[in-house]
Formats: structure tokens, sequence, C-alpha cells
């Protein structure tokens, strides 16, 4: 499979904007997805709970879906806590 191929088969998503369990459904075994964890409100805004939950959900709902790389919505900024990037550090191997 080619790089371009993969790109035609990848959704990356933005829960903001896109209702994740709509787009899980809509999209269920036709593609691959990518990011989700909100750039914009959890991992900011949110406590390290917060991210946790947020990115065990996503696992929870992609899991079976044929292809989920998780990672935030977009560049993660200067203004998210440290301790939030290290919850979803931590979320994401199972070490929470």
């Amino acid at each position: 499979m080619t790089r371009k191929e993969i790109v035609k088969r990848a959704l990356a998503f933005q829960p903001e904007v896109m209702d994740a369990r709509e787009v899980a459904e809509q999209f269920r075994g036709r593609l691959a997805f990518y990011g989700g964890v909100s750039t914009q409100r959890t991992l900011p805004f949110g406590t390290p709970d917060d991210v946790k939950r947020e990115v065990r959900e996503r696992i929870a709902l992609f899991k079976d879906q044929g292809g989920y790389i998780l990672a935030p919505a977009h560049a993660i900024q200067r203004d998210v806590p440290l301790p939030n990037i290290l919850a979803f550090l931590d979320a994401t191997r199972g070490t929470d």
C-alpha cells in the first residue's frame, strides 16, 4: 500500500467539530482514525483525570474499528499544563 493510499483511508478528527461516536459509526471498517483528544478543551482546561477519561473513551470507542492512532486533535500548545500531558502519556500506556 502506498502512502497516498494510506492517507485516503485515514480520517483525522477534532472532537470540538466532529462527534466521535458518529464518526466511528459512519466510517466503521472503512477508515482508520487519527487524533480525537481535545486540544481546545480537555488538554488545556481539563484536569488530569479528565484527560485520562477522554483517552480511555477514545480507545474504547475505536479499538475495534479497524485502526486508530491515538493522538491529540492538533499539536499540543504551550497552554497545556504539564500534569495533563503526563496524564495523556500515562493513559496511552495504560499506566494511569
